[in-house]
């Protein structure tokens, strides 16, 4: 296995991240270094000595650090680790005996720490629906991995799916990944966690807009038709296929197609109160799920806000949420009701401190910004601290 390193500018972390693999000595270690400017490289150099192979790419970017990477890899099997992250100690031999045994990515949990302060948050795991022989097409409706780019991977079945785009910053792994599964290639779990992720207030994955742009754009990759196709291939029920098509309409901001999904997915004449996969990545009942996305979908289309702040208001009273709260209230301020709106926001951030979207529309006089898809229930890496916006 290949240890991939891409660092920009880490010289404040690089030294940590290369001497945490180097107990892995029968793994090559690559640091692709992205145009730095300070003194990554000559720190790495350092620690890493005649084990540490540098890389520099002509065209600077993430995207292109990665696939010059996985060019470079010279074994069966690679895995990245990112600069300001630490490898734990036998790692390798775990994720390699899955790719041995016939999976073509190897996935495990992840330790999240807080990076300025040095102390562990909590563990990632991955969810049980993943790990069924099916449960890589669920990817399609949102990133359920505790990490995409710390996957291990069989080099060819990247190489394969076509390696990352350049123009993708951010999501760059997740989008691999997707073209991967559509390939048909297959995910092994490991319970352990052999990685140390450090998140940091001013981490790529925290810039909330411009990842959902990105993830976008990896979406529209993929056609509704092949994605439908590929999860009734996999057995999955029409209904859950219907909703995994409006998560991905969602993301992509295609509310049109988000509705005609929705009655697919929950027609009219369903149980409200009936969760359609009670241990599946959207335990909700189904009257709370259509209400909560049509409205949201409502307001995505425009001129349809009375229809939305309906659907919204029957979402709160199946089950009252933060989310359902803070759409509400950016419906309720377009036609003008601004203390009641005020009031929907105050009541989100009551349910759920800290929650990003409400607490910017709380601050906003123009208050827009919603939340396109049912807020995490369990623990994940995006919890981490998180400085709010000011209010204006």
């Amino acid at each position: 296995m290949t240890i991939l390193i891409a660092a920009r500018n880490a010289a404040a972390t690089i030294e940590r991240a290369v001497r945490s693999c180097l107990g892995e000595i029968d793994a090559p270690i690559i640091l692709i270094d992205d145009h730095s400017t300070d003194t990554t490289v000559e720190r790495a150099i350092a620690t890493g000595g005649a084990r540490l192979r540098v890389l520099r790419p002509s065209t600077p970017g993430i995207g292109a650090a990665r696939q010059a990477g996985l060019d470079a890899a010279g074994t069966d099997f690679a895995a990245w680790l990112d600069a300001d992250d630490e490898w734990v100690p036998g790692r390798m031999a775990r994720l390699s005996a899955l790719l041995r045994g016939g999976c073509d990515v190897a996935s495990e949990a992840i330790d999240l720490y807080d990076g300025p302060a040095g102390t562990r948050l909590r563990q990632l795991t991955v969810p049980a629906f993943l790990r069924g022989p099916r449960g890589a097409v669920r990817l399609f409706e949102r990133n359920f991995l505790p990490g995409d780019t710390q996957v291990a991977f069989r080099v060819r079945t990247f190489r394969d799916a076509g390696g990352y785009d350049a123009s993708i910053r951010g999501p760059e792994s997740f989008d691999v990944l997707l073209r991967a599964i559509r390939r048909g290639a297959r995910i092994g779990f490991g319970d352990d966690a052999g990685y140390r992720m450090h998140a940091y207030p001013a981490s790529m994955s925290r810039d909330v807009a411009r990842q959902r742009s990105m993830i976008a754009a990896v979406l529209r990759k993929h056609a509704y038709k092949d994605v439908r196709e590929l999860y009734l291939a996999s057995g999955y029920d029409p209904r859950i296929v219907g909703w995994a098509l409006t998560s991905m309409a969602m993301f992509r901001q295609d509310a049109k197609a988000a509705l005609r999904f929705i009655d697919d997915a929950c027609p009219r004449n369903s149980d409200p109160s009936g969760v359609l996969e009670p241990n599946g990545p959207w335990p909700f009942a189904e009257g709370w799920r259509r209400a909560f996305h049509r409205g949201t979908a409502l307001l995505m289309v425009g001129g349809r806000d009375r229809e939305a702040v309906m659907e919204l208001h029957q979402a709160e009273a199946v089950e009252p949420t933060p989310e359902a709260a803070n759409n509400l209230g950016v419906a309720l301020a377009r036609l003008g009701h601004r203390k009641e709106a005020s009031g929907q926001f105050a009541t989100a951030l009551d349910r759920r401190p800290q929650y990003y979207d409400a607490a910017v529309n709380a601050g906003s006089d123009t208050p827009a910004q919603l939340t396109t898809h049912p807020l995490r229930r369990a623990p994940s890496r995006t919890d981490y601290a998180t400085p709010l916006p000011k209010a204006s």
